[in-house]
Order: structure tokens, then sequence, then C-alpha cells
């Protein structure tokens, strides 16, 4: 007498999932299958149908799917069951009636269930204290429109605007409003400059206010000094008429030789100076008639950008000589320019 063994169909879901460590070749299942083709193999939502193999043990519920390769580290790998809902066996009215029969029989049935299970846990489902009278049937296709609840909230129904219209409007909207913000934060930052700019002025007018200020004041005695000098230069005039060594001294500022009849050497004298400042200017008039020779006494002169006049040519009445103090308190070192007759 034979003896067969028999695999009863348990409380096992029908799908099983892994995630691939780019090694791992094999994955075990242990949910009863009946046919090889009842095997379903997915990676991600691909499914396989070749690249691996199936192995299953007939004393051993469930089996083995080996890749040829491994699946990319990261991938979801599925491994599903999939029955066809039927009966697998036909009992006859007074035939025989085998136990193992109506156990695979039921064991299949058990098992559909067991794949229906699988299917309404992934399913969209009410909760149980939701209303009866819900109309869950899906409208028509509308391109580009959502599935909104009805404003009754009893029915599915199409939206009146176009879902992907109305993001992409609003990522442009929310595009150009970066925009705005970033050119808002380039005139920000403009206008800190220009900001900083405006004080920098602010503050040199307020620098040069202080400096005219100062100027004036410094001005203004310059004036009541060269008050007190003009009697000193027009006594000086006359001083110097005879004379042809010229000794310039302090607070005198104006010097005229007298007409020159004959060819005369006009000696300008700086010894006897102590206090001029470097702003002060000697203007000395030279009337002639004939040639005269210019020289200058313990003094070192520099001629204006270098060009020296020649004081003894032409017959230009009156040559103007201007003696400006290169350093205050020396007044050894003076540059001199002249007008008329170069």
């Amino acid at each position: 007498m034979s003896t067969e063994t028999l695999i009863e169909a348990g409380n096992i879901k029908p799908r099983i999932q892994f995630t691939a460590d780019g090694v791992q070749r094999e994955f075990q299942f242990f949910f009863k299958i009946y046919e090889p083709e009842n095997v379903k193999v997915y990676i991600e939502d691909v499914e396989q149908d070749s690249g691996y193999s199936l192995s299953t043990k007939e004393d051993v519920q469930g089996g083995i799917i080996t890749f040829d390769t491994a699946p990319e580290s990261g991938k979801l790998v599925t491994i599903y069951r999939e029955l066809e809902l039927k009966r697998t066996t036909n009992f006859k009215e007074g035939g025989p009636f085998r136990s193992s029969n109506v156990n695979s029989e039921f064991d299949y049935q058990l098992s559909c269930l067991e794949q229906l299970e699988d299917s309404i846990g992934r399913t969209v489902t009410f909760p149980q204290y939701a209303p009866t009278n819900l109309n869950i049937n899906l409208p028509m296709p509308d391109a580009g429109k959502s599935i909104i609840w009805s404003e009754d909230e009893g029915r599915l129904v199409n939206s009146k605007y176009q879902f992907d219209n109305i993001v992409n409007l609003s990522s442009q909207y929310c595009d150009q409003t970066q925009q705005y913000l970033n050119q808002a934060q380039e005139i920000n930052s403009q206008i800190n400059e220009k900001h900083s700019l405006v004080q920098q002025l602010a503050n040199s007018v307020t620098e040069l206010q202080e400096q005219a200020e100062t100027n004036a004041a410094t001005a203004q005695e310059a004036a009541k000094e060269a008050a007190a000098n003009a009697v000193n230069s027009l006594y000086n005039q006359s001083e110097t008429a005879e004379a042809f060594t010229i000794t310039l001294k302090d607070g005198v500022s104006i010097y005229r030789t007298p007409l020159v009849s004959q060819n005369t050497d006009v000696i300008f004298d700086f010894s006897q100076l102590t206090k001029p400042a470097n702003t002060i200017t000697f203007e000395l008039y030279i009337s002639y008639s004939s040639f005269v020779t210019v020289t200058f006494s313990n003094i070192t002169v520099h001629w204006f950008n270098g060009k020296v006049p020649n004081a003894a040519q032409n017959g230009t009445k009156t040559k103007i000589f201007t003696f400006r103090n290169i350093t205050p308190s020396n007044y050894t070192d003076w540059i001199v320019s002249m007008e008329g007759g170069y």
C-alpha cells in the first residue's frame, strides 16, 4: 500500500519582498505553489520573464529563485504567487470520495483566498464606519484632469481644471518670484553700495567745509599781513630805485628797478630773508632799453618746467620774475619763472 505525502496550504501570504545588496543571487519563499508558472518575479516594477531559475522540493513548501546575475544593490525584488480562480476537482455523484482530493481542492481554494486577501490589502478601502451609499466607481478618463470627490461627497468625479497645467503655472510663478526676489536683493545691494558712497561723499564734503573754514581764516590773516606789507612795498620801490643789487627783505613782496639805459647786471640777494612762507611770491619788474644780465646771490634757482629764459633778448621793456619757496623754512631753494621776453 503506497503512502502519498500531502503539503497543506498554510496561513502564509503569497507575496514576499527583498532589498537586493548586489551580491545575493538566491531568494527563498515559503508559500505553496501548484505549478511553476504560478510564480511571478519582479525587480522594482518590471516583471522578469528570464534571467532566473526556480527550484522546489516535493516535501518542502515554497522554493528558491536563483538569478543568473545578482540584482543591483538597492533594487526591490518581489516574488508573487498568481493563481487562476477556478475549481481543480470535479466530484461525481456516487463516485469515489478521496480525502486527498478534497484536501487538495480546499488547499487551492484557500490559496486563492490568500491571494485575494493580499490583493485587497493593497487596494483603497473605506473604514468600517463609512456610509454604505458611497459610489466608488471611477469616472470616464479625461486627459489632464484629476479625480476628486463630488460636492455631496458621494461619488468620484473628474476635476474642472487640468492638474498638470496648474502645477506647471505654479512652478512658473515660483520661478518668476525667485527671479524677482533675486533682482530685489541685487537692487538692495546696489542701494546699500550707493548709500555707502553717499555717506563717504558727505564725509568728504564735511572735511572740505572744515578745510575751507580753515583756509578762510588763514586767508583773512594773510590779507591783514598783506595790507601791512603794502607800505613796505611802496617804500622799497623808492629805496631800490638807484640800486641794481636788490636785497629781498621780510614782508616785502614787490620790487621794481629803474629804467635801464645800458648793459647792467641786476643781482637778487636772498641772504637777508628769515621768515618767508612758501606761498609768498616776489615779483620784480625790470624796465630796460638795453641788455640786462640777471644773476642770483645766496640761493639755488630751479627754472619752472626746466625752461631757462633769455632775460637779455628782444626789446621787451618789462620782465616779471616770480620766486616760490620750495620747502617752508628753507630760504635757499626756489623755483623761478619769468614772464615777458622768452
